[in-house]
């Protein structure tokens, strides 16, 4: 309807780059095309059999249309030139990968066959394999990767020399996994970490699946949510607390017995002792059922009497662990991940794992930390409750949020196919590539049907923009019913198998793909489509099949279900691999301690060494842990750490009342709304309309504004204060900027700020920086000062603004209702600014 728009873009832009045009949705082509239409420049790039985003909208066909889309001139469609030398895979790999397209490029005859160029046609190597069972798939991953890593210095994965003729050995970095679904995760990190191959999950999703990130994640729930009894027993049955079920069935019924003291059911007898079959059987009768929270119970035991020695001391020290962790609660979300992180030890967890460099160990920790960082800085007052129901949606939804970065540590990475878009490796593994008629892995089904006449969530296809590239529904009999259905069927088959095209040209100098016969269900599997079709490539010349198993008897039961899986509840400690590390590295730790026995030489504070101020750091930082310590015991005064970021408001308060600003920072609180203030903020408003500076939203056009709530009438007070700014020297003058907001460094600390008005009209050229003020002057020389730090800061930021020197802005408070302009004489510089902030973690301590 503005078709000036798209002449303002056009003009912007003289040539339009479009690339992955593949995963345009028809809405985004619409858009794209009323800008940039009419024989503007305008080059589209992408591969239709690389489409992996319909689920969301993505629409192929938009690239086969791009020449009638946007046509050079009108009668002229555009010219296609076809891109089909990959420079980054090998010939073989691309010959597997041909293989898994052919079907794709028989519906797209159009799309050429990638080749690689002539010094790489004939290099690359793809294995594949049919397992028996997920486990031994699990075992083969690790296997190949293991292999690989093996291949000694300068040889590619593919066993010939790298191509830029470096000496490098194949490392961990240079090969991933990548999997249809995150629940394959968990068996092949286990079966790669117990080979001691380092490994990172990619993708929030799949970091939620790793022991030490679900340990962190149920400690968050428990400290937000005090229903929170499934992350609770998380905690209490992990080989860190080992509450076995007798100790779990008396932490039940204390939780049953709160729940009926505060009304919220009949009070239950107190039950004898149970057997251990009854405490297990009630254990998770009181771990699945609504009986009461388990977190109030935990921080409320009612005695030791109820539960084993052993048991109550760990309940009790979890409990303890649990009030520390909430004082943390209002802190960053990063901050507040890494206090959980160093209180459940996992920090060195990981730093002791055998075999793997410390930054590989601690990958995924470090990448939670980061999706916490992200989540903090994305949203306007993150909360740790959004955070889990982030959390919670990453969980569950299967296509998962964001793909999630790629770490630079040197470990073999974990991903979902998806999340590999766009990426390369070396080398790849493709597991899973399994399909039963009951069950199937890879292609997989998905989770609510794409049909819809079934699903209300979708919209009939006949309504979308893009109907041509979906399935018709000619009529409503059963045989037209089914061709759809059959149709549908046919489009969720092609959209995997440009998955798992996309999966194996990750892959530049090695590809492996493998699948299994016996997943955990009672259903068997088998090789899927995409499995055959690269196993016939790799018998044609592309590689090799290194194994595959054969079909099980037609009444053949799964053998993993064959003997239910046994365990120990509580784990032994001995037993865990995890504690296990932990006790190693603390015994490595003593035994270095006592061989080490380091005395300092006499002569060591007149002829300091190389290290020695590295120790002196090291030894102020242990004096202000063991002072904080010390004043935690004593019930001292609580240091309050000051934000890096502050508002000008807080400098005020700084310098009026620094104990007031450290209970700001520790617990901040709303404030009540005040009449004044909002007389305030309609004051400057009207001075923004006056000055020719509107907002681009009146707050009378917001939702609501109209409603007579509570009938008050308009404030006669705004219209006193509008008459006496239009009788006061300062209306006829024009500022050279209005509501200027700012950021500015003062000792250290990033100070943000917006100043009210600025004047440049003065004739010695000099800058007025101005507040408006709308209630009274201070009466106290006190307050005076503290206010006055206002102007010092808007003063400061202006010469940085402007690029003049600080003697060259003047500034001023003006008191509306008294027509008083008031010019502090002796306005602190930057350096005055500084030392107040420096002295207050000193002064901002409190109780």
């Amino acid at each position: 309807r503005h078709p000036e728009v798209g002449a303002a873009e056009r003009s912007r832009y003289q040539v339009v780059l479009l690339d992955e045009y593949q995963d345009t949705s028809h809405a985004q082509l619409v858009l794209l095309r009323a800008l940039f239409s009419g024989g503007h420049p305008v080059t589209a790039v992408g591969d239709p059999c690389q489409s992996i985003y319909g689920w969301r909208g993505a629409s192929a066909g938009n690239l086969r249309r791009f020449q009638a889309d946007f046509p050079v001139h009108e009668g002229r469609p555009a010219p296609v030139l076809l891109l089909s030398t990959s420079f980054r895979n090998t010939g073989r790999v691309l010959r597997a990968a041909g293989a898994l397209q052919a079907e794709l490029r028989a519906a797209a005859p159009e799309v050429p066959m990638l080749v690689a160029p002539p010094a790489r046609d004939d290099r690359g190597h793809v294995t594949c394999a049919l397992l028996e069972s997920a486990g031994a798939e699990a075992g083969w991953v690790a296997g190949q990767v293991a292999g690989l890593l093996s291949l000694g210095p300068g040889r590619a994965p593919d066993g010939q020399p790298w191509p830029d003729g470096s000496a490098e050995p194949v490392r961990p970095s240079d090969i991933a996994v990548l999997c249809r679904k995150r629940a394959q995760f968990p068996a092949i990190r286990a079966a790669l970490e117990a080979r001691g191959i380092p490994v990172e999950v990619v993708g929030l999703g799949g970091l939620l699946t790793v022991p030490e990130v679900a340990d962190i994640v149920a400690t968050l729930r428990v400290l937000h949510d005090p229903t929170a009894s499934d992350a609770l027993a998380r905690l209490l049955v992990s080989p860190r607390w080992r509450i076995g079920p007798a100790d779990l069935v008396a932490l039940g019924r204390r939780a049953r017995a709160l729940a009926s003291q505060a009304g919220a059911g009949p009070a239950s007898a107190a039950a004898p002792p149970a057997g251990p079959g009854d405490a297990l059987a009630q254990a998770v009768t009181d771990l699945t059922r609504d009986t009461g929270s388990l977190v109030e119970a935990l921080d409320d035991l009612d005695g030791p009497a109820h539960y084993s020695p052993a048991a109550h001391a760990r309940l009790s020290h979890l409990a303890a662990e649990l009030r520390a962790l909430r004082s943390h609660v209002a802190r960053p979300l990063p901050d507040l991940v890494t206090e959980v992180e160093r209180a459940l030890g996992l920090d060195i967890e990981v730093a002791s794992r055998p075999g793997v460099d410390p930054a590989s160990a601690r990958a995924d920790l470090d990448a939670f930390t980061d999706a916490a960082a992200t989540f903090a800085g994305a949203q306007d007052g993150s909360t740790l409750g959004a955070f889990l129901a982030y959390l919670s949606a990453a969980e569950e939804e299967e296509f998962g949020l964001e793909g999630g970065r790629v770490g630079e540590t040197d470990s073999v990475k974990l991903a979902t196919v998806h999340a590999a878009k766009g990426l390369q490796w070396p080398a790849v593994i493709v597991p899973g590539l399994s399909a039963g008629a009951h069950s199937r892995v890879f292609p997989a089904r998905p989770r609510s049907t794409t049909r819809w006449t079934e699903n209300p969530r979708l919209l009939p296809f006949s309504l979308r923009g893009d109907a041509v590239d979906l399935p018709p529904l000619a009529g409503l009999s059963a045989s037209e019913l089914a061709a759809f259905t059959e149709a549908c069927t046919a489009r969720e088959l092609a959209e995997e198998r440009r998955l798992a095209y996309v999966a194996a040209t990750r892959a530049a100098f090695w590809l492996g793909c493998s699948g299994y016969w016996w997943g955990d269900g009672s259903s068997r599997l088998g090789p899927s489509a995409f499995l055959s079709e690269v196993g016939d490539a790799c018998r044609a010349g592309a590689g090799s099949v290194t194994e595959w198993a054969a079909e099980p008897e037609p009444d053949a039961a799964n053998p993993a279900l064959a003997e239910p899986a046994v365990a120990a509840w509580p784990a032994e400690r001995a037993a865990d691999a995890r504690s296990q590390a932990v006790r190693a590295a603390a015994g490595l730790v003593f035994q270095a301690m006592s061989d080490l026995a380091y005395r300092p030489p006499a002569d060591a504070a007149a002829a300091p060494g190389p290290y020695q101020e590295l120790m002196d750091s090291w030894s102020g930082e242990a004096d202000l842990l063991l002072a904080e310590r010390a004043r935690r015991r004593a019930g001292g005064p609580a240091q309050v750490v000051l934000p890096s970021q502050l508002p000008v408001s807080a400098l005020v308060t700084m310098a009026r009342d620094p104990a007031e600003l450290a209970r700001q920072v520790r617990r901040p609180m709303p404030r009540p709304p005040a009449p004044h203030a909002l007389r305030g903020t309609e004051f400057h408003r009207w001075l923004e309309e006056r000055f020719g500076q509107p907002q681009l939203i009146d707050a009378d056009e917001l939702p609501g504004a109209s409603d007579d709530v509570d009938g008050t009438e308009p404030d006669p007070e705004l219209a006193g204060l509008k008459a006496a700014f239009e009788a006061s020297e300062w209306a006829d003058r024009q500022p050279a900027g209005v509501e200027v907001p700012f950021e500015t460094l003062i000792g250290g600390r990033l100070i943000r700020g917006r100043i009210d008005a600025v004047f440049a009209d003065a004739p010695d050229g000099t800058f007025d920086v101005v507040d408006w003020k709308t209630g009274r002057p201070p009466s106290s020389a006190a307050e005076r000062r503290a206010v006055a730090v206002q102007l010092a800061a808007y003063r400061l930021a202006w010469a940085d603004l402007a690029g003049v020197p600080l003697t060259a802005v003047r500034a001023a408070f003006y008191y509306v209702r008294r027509d008083v302009t008031v010019r502090p004489a002796d306005l602190m510089d930057e350096a005055g600014l500084a030392a107040l902030i420096g002295d207050i973690p000193a002064a901002g301590s409190l109780q």
